[in-house]
Protein backbone atom coordinates (compact mmCIF):
# COMPACT_ATOMS: atom_id res chain seq x y z
CA UNK A 1 0.00 0.00 0.00
CA UNK A 2 2.63 2.14 0.55
CA UNK A 3 4.59 1.73 -2.62
CA UNK A 4 1.27 2.85 -4.20
CA UNK A 5 0.92 5.99 -2.30
CA UNK A 6 4.40 6.57 -3.41
CA UNK A 7 3.92 6.11 -7.48
CA UNK A 8 0.48 8.49 -6.95
CA UNK A 9 3.03 10.89 -5.29
CA UNK A 10 5.86 10.61 -8.03
CA UNK A 11 2.52 11.03 -10.65
CA UNK A 12 1.39 13.77 -8.83
CA UNK A 13 4.88 15.26 -9.03
CA UNK A 14 5.64 14.66 -12.71
CA UNK A 15 2.12 16.29 -13.35
CA UNK A 16 3.31 19.09 -11.62
CA UNK A 17 6.34 19.64 -13.22
CA UNK A 18 4.73 19.17 -16.97
CA UNK A 19 2.08 22.50 -15.48
CA UNK A 20 2.66 26.52 -16.43
CA UNK A 21 2.26 26.26 -20.33
CA UNK A 22 -0.47 27.88 -21.58
CA UNK A 23 -3.15 25.75 -24.02
CA UNK A 24 -2.43 27.30 -27.07
CA UNK A 25 1.72 25.78 -26.31
CA UNK A 26 0.34 22.59 -24.81
CA UNK A 27 -2.37 21.85 -27.95
CA UNK A 28 0.78 22.47 -30.34
CA UNK A 29 3.29 19.95 -28.47
CA UNK A 30 2.03 16.49 -29.35
CA UNK A 31 5.22 14.71 -27.49
CA UNK A 32 4.13 16.72 -23.98
CA UNK A 33 0.11 16.06 -24.96
CA UNK A 34 0.79 11.96 -24.99
CA UNK A 35 3.20 12.82 -21.73
CA UNK A 36 0.48 14.28 -19.69
CA UNK A 37 -2.41 11.65 -21.23
CA UNK A 38 0.05 8.85 -20.18
CA UNK A 39 1.23 9.56 -16.91
CA UNK A 40 -2.31 10.78 -15.65
CA UNK A 41 -3.85 7.11 -16.87
CA UNK A 42 -1.08 5.48 -14.54
CA UNK A 43 -1.84 7.87 -11.60
CA UNK A 44 -5.44 7.25 -11.50
CA UNK A 45 -4.87 3.28 -12.48
CA UNK A 46 -2.83 3.26 -9.26
CA UNK A 47 -5.40 5.21 -7.26
CA UNK A 48 -7.69 2.49 -8.81
CA UNK A 49 -5.52 -0.74 -7.43
CA UNK A 50 -5.01 1.02 -3.81
CA UNK A 51 -9.02 1.24 -3.58
CA UNK A 52 -9.43 -2.19 -4.68
CA UNK A 53 -6.45 -3.53 -2.20
CA UNK A 54 -7.98 -1.67 0.39
CA UNK A 55 -11.62 -2.81 -0.09
CA UNK A 56 -10.50 -6.25 -0.41
CA UNK A 57 -8.49 -6.29 2.85
CA UNK A 58 -11.82 -4.56 4.61
CA UNK A 59 -14.35 -7.11 3.11
CA UNK A 60 -16.25 -3.64 2.25
CA UNK A 61 -17.89 -5.19 -0.75
CA UNK A 62 -17.62 -7.28 -3.69
CA UNK A 63 -15.44 -6.78 -6.16
CA UNK A 64 -16.82 -4.13 -9.05
CA UNK A 65 -15.75 -1.96 -11.22
CA UNK A 66 -13.11 0.76 -10.98
CA UNK A 67 -15.86 3.33 -9.84
CA UNK A 68 -17.02 1.02 -7.60
CA UNK A 69 -13.48 0.59 -5.72
CA UNK A 70 -13.61 4.42 -5.21
CA UNK A 71 -17.22 4.46 -4.16
CA UNK A 72 -16.81 1.65 -1.47
CA UNK A 73 -14.47 3.58 0.03
CA UNK A 74 -16.50 6.38 0.22
CA UNK A 75 -18.87 4.91 2.00
CA UNK A 76 -17.06 3.71 4.42
CA UNK A 77 -15.61 7.08 5.60
CA UNK A 78 -12.25 6.01 3.83
CA UNK A 79 -12.84 8.97 1.72
CA UNK A 80 -14.58 12.26 1.98
CA UNK A 81 -18.01 12.50 -0.35
CA UNK A 82 -16.10 14.85 -2.46
CA UNK A 83 -12.62 13.12 -2.82
CA UNK A 84 -14.59 9.78 -3.40
CA UNK A 85 -16.88 11.82 -6.23
CA UNK A 86 -13.80 13.65 -7.65
CA UNK A 87 -12.35 10.03 -7.96
CA UNK A 88 -14.55 8.41 -9.89
CA UNK A 89 -14.66 11.13 -12.07
CA UNK A 90 -11.64 10.62 -12.68
CA UNK A 91 -11.97 7.23 -13.14
CA UNK A 92 -14.27 7.60 -16.16
CA UNK A 93 -11.97 10.38 -17.76
CA UNK A 94 -9.03 7.75 -17.44
CA UNK A 95 -11.62 5.14 -19.30
CA UNK A 96 -11.66 7.94 -21.72
CA UNK A 97 -7.80 8.28 -21.95
CA UNK A 98 -7.24 4.57 -22.00
CA UNK A 99 -9.71 3.68 -24.75
CA UNK A 100 -9.92 6.85 -26.91
CA UNK A 101 -13.91 7.22 -27.10
CA UNK A 102 -13.82 9.75 -29.55
CA UNK A 103 -10.99 12.54 -29.63
CA UNK A 104 -9.02 13.79 -26.56
CA UNK A 105 -10.55 16.93 -26.16
CA UNK A 106 -7.00 18.96 -25.07
CA UNK A 107 -8.78 21.83 -23.56
CA UNK A 108 -9.95 19.53 -20.56
CA UNK A 109 -7.06 17.53 -20.37
CA UNK A 110 -5.03 20.87 -20.23
CA UNK A 111 -7.86 22.03 -17.19
CA UNK A 112 -7.31 18.79 -14.90
CA UNK A 113 -3.63 19.37 -15.56
CA UNK A 114 -4.09 23.03 -14.07
CA UNK A 115 -7.02 22.80 -11.74
CA UNK A 116 -7.44 19.64 -10.87
CA UNK A 117 -4.60 17.81 -9.66
CA UNK A 118 -4.96 18.28 -6.25
CA UNK A 119 -7.71 16.01 -5.81
CA UNK A 120 -4.89 13.49 -6.00
CA UNK A 121 -2.77 14.84 -3.01
CA UNK A 122 -6.38 14.86 -0.99
CA UNK A 123 -6.38 11.18 -2.09
CA UNK A 124 -3.43 10.49 -0.74
CA UNK A 125 -3.78 12.38 2.97
CA UNK A 126 -6.84 10.75 3.03
CA UNK A 127 -5.89 7.18 2.77
CA UNK A 128 -2.38 7.94 4.65
CA UNK A 129 -4.88 9.17 7.56
CA UNK A 130 -6.46 6.40 7.20
CA UNK A 131 -4.18 3.57 7.14
CA UNK A 132 -2.02 5.50 10.13
CA UNK A 133 -5.18 5.35 12.49
CA UNK A 134 -5.16 1.01 11.39
CA UNK A 135 -1.60 1.08 12.53
CA UNK A 136 -2.38 2.69 15.83
CA UNK A 137 -5.48 0.43 16.69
Amino acid sequence: MVAKLRLINEYTHDLEEMRGISLAEYTADTMRQRAVERTLTNLIQCCIDLAQHIRSAEQLSSSGTSKQEIEALAAAGILSPETGTRLEDAVGFRNILTHRYGDIDHEVVHSILHEDLHWFETFQQEIAQWFKLQRTD
